[in-house]
């Protein structure tokens, strides 16, 4: 399969994959899920937004779980290639990001609840898959928020997935100069003091001054095409974290430290980059067995999973999580884009 290069980008996504693309894009929406067991939540389900793209020949459906602010558009260069792989893609919008459901006014503003509402409407979209499609194989590519999510999901109904691909989950959170006991105790007090839909410290509303050079992405012409499309649409203009929001990806951290790594049964790729800027190294282990994971960690690859090329990288820097390295040419390693065509190609083996 033909990598788009740097120098052809806007061409190609323009002249070539968006028409493609919409030729075999299918939209609409899922009710979000009820939970029957646990009201602890405030019992408000919306509607989740989903792009279905269909391939001709199937061989399995893959289901994207997007990262934090981040919406499908994002994605798109990814799903063409999954496309073209043979595979039929389903990219929900997680409830507060594009033009899914939200549960706070503020446009700019990612806030929720509690996080077991992000797990139960994502498998609530898994199962209209297995529904649907009940005879192919279901696979998971999930990256940073969206992988611990994803996670959490694998490791709640453990056969669910077939294979599992992570990209820079947010398995624990990088947070500069603030330890994260203090991380934790600042967000639990917010949200206690009745603040969990404040901005946490350091964010503010979206205000269209990102540039390339401020971001954490290492593609410049991937960077201004979807900083642009932000720019003209209110729907893809979340850009902080609240107090709740905090509080809820601390908890999904402790989730899978403690017991969820251990429900994973599907092989799991897992990728990282070595000098990444929003999750360390230390949470990706989690003591994570070898049997169980098969870890990239490729020199120079910033925040991405196969596609360091598509500049998947979070466009919102946290400032409590901000990196202050600067930023480095970077050279893309398409071993690592083998590695991930095999992983889905050969759906009868385990990655050892």
């Amino acid at each position: 399969m033909e990598i788009i290069h740097e120098n052809e980008y806007l061409y190609k996504m323009n002249d070539e994959i968006e028409p493609y693309l919409a030729t075999h894009r299918q939209e609409g929406y899922v009710p979000g899920a009820e939970d029957h067991l646990h009201r602890k939540d405030t019992g408000i389900v919306g509607k989740i937004y989903v792009q279905r793209y269909l391939a001709e020949k199937p061989k399995g459906v893959i289901i994207i779980s997007h990262g934090f602010t981040e919406a499908a558009p994002k994605y798109d260069e990814m799903i063409y290639y999954f496309l073209k792989a043979g595979y039929h893609v389903y990219m929900p919008e997680h409830m507060g990001h594009g033009q899914s459901y939200r549960l706070t006014a503020d446009p700019s503003l990612v806030h929720i609840d509690t996080w077991k509402r992000y797990v139960r409407d994502f498998l609530k979209i898994c199962h209209v898959i297995k529904k649907t499609y009940p005879e192919l194989p279901l696979l998971l590519f999930a990256h940073s928020m969206g992988g611990a999510i994803g996670t959490i999901a694998a490791a709640w109904e453990p056969q669910l997935f077939q294979k599992i691909i992570l990209n820079s989950p947010m398995l624990r959170p990088l947070t500069g100069n603030v330890p994260w006991p203090l991380v934790i105790a600042i967000a639990q007090t917010k949200c206690l003091l009745g603040k969990k839909e404040d901005y946490v410290a350091g964010q503010k509303p979206y205000d269209g001054s990102e540039t390339f050079e401020t971001s954490g992405c290492t593609s410049r012409p991937r960077f201004e095409k979807y900083n642009e499309l932000r720019k003209e649409n209110k729907k893809f203009q979340v850009s902080a974290a609240s107090y709740g929001w905090l509080l809820a990806s601390v908890k999904m951290s402790w989730y899978i430290k403690y017991c969820g790594w251990k429900k994973l049964s599907a092989p799991v790729l897992l990728f990282q980059a070595e000098k990444d800027d929003f999750y360390g190294k230390r949470g990706s282990s989690m003591k994570m067995k070898k049997e169980k994971i098969q870890s990239y960690l490729r020199r120079g690859v910033a925040c991405i999973v196969a596609a360091a090329l598509i500049g998947m990288a979070g466009f919102s820097i946290y400032n409590i999580y901000e990196s202050k390295q600067p930023k480095q040419e970077v050279t893309v390693d398409y071993s690592a884009i083998a590695s991930l065509s095999q992983s889905l190609s050969d759906n009868g083996t385990s990655a050892e």
